[in-house]
């Protein structure tokens, strides 16, 4: 099962960053539609609890320029359903992904959580898992979702510092 670890610098402290960019609806709006050109990006269902709060968000992602293969098991059009749940004393994000095409066949999984490194500044870790399990194809559709997660979350954290930096 291949495995993606991530980690970006972002310039605020760790409460701003899950009260203002992570669970921020209007944030996510922006960097989804406008941003990252994501065909959909909304929120399905949140729930704030004492201990927790949860989440399910439905994204549709480009899908231009997937090669003949991987088009033919994708089709013209992707999205899926991040569920996550935030556990609010361990200050860590748990999600999964379940994907519109082959959902029973994909399991792409994940957590994220924040690292101090100042008073205003914070490494963001994420390390998420992608199986699929297509016969001949599996392994060139979790190199692609891993490339598209990879390139997601870089330009996420530069656009996510240029909000900060502008007082977002």
């Amino acid at each position: 099962m291949p495995t993606l670890d991530l980690r970006h610098e972002i310039d605020c402290d760790e409460d701003t960053y899950w009260s203002k960019i992570v669970f921020d609806e209007g944030f996510n709006k922006e960097l989804y539609d406008k941003e990252l050109k994501f065909p959909k990006w909304a929120i399905l269902d949140q729930k704030d609890g004492e201990a927790t709060y949860t989440r399910r968000v439905q994204v549709d992602p480009p899908v231009a320029g997937l090669p003949t293969a991987l088009k033919k098991v994708v089709g013209d059009r992707l999205s899926y359903v991040e569920e996550g749940t935030f556990d609010k004393k361990a200050k860590k994000y748990s999600f999964k992904v379940t994907p519109s095409t082959m959902a029973d066949k994909t399991k792409v999984q994940g957590e994220m959580w924040c690292e101090k490194l100042g008073d205003k500044k914070i490494a963001r870790v994420c390390r998420i898992t992608v199986d699929v399990k297509v016969f001949m194809v599996g392994g060139m559709v979790e190199e692609r979702i891993l490339s598209d997660l990879k390139t997601a979350y870089d330009h996420g954290a530069t656009f996510t510092n240029a909000w900060l930096a502008k007082g977002g």
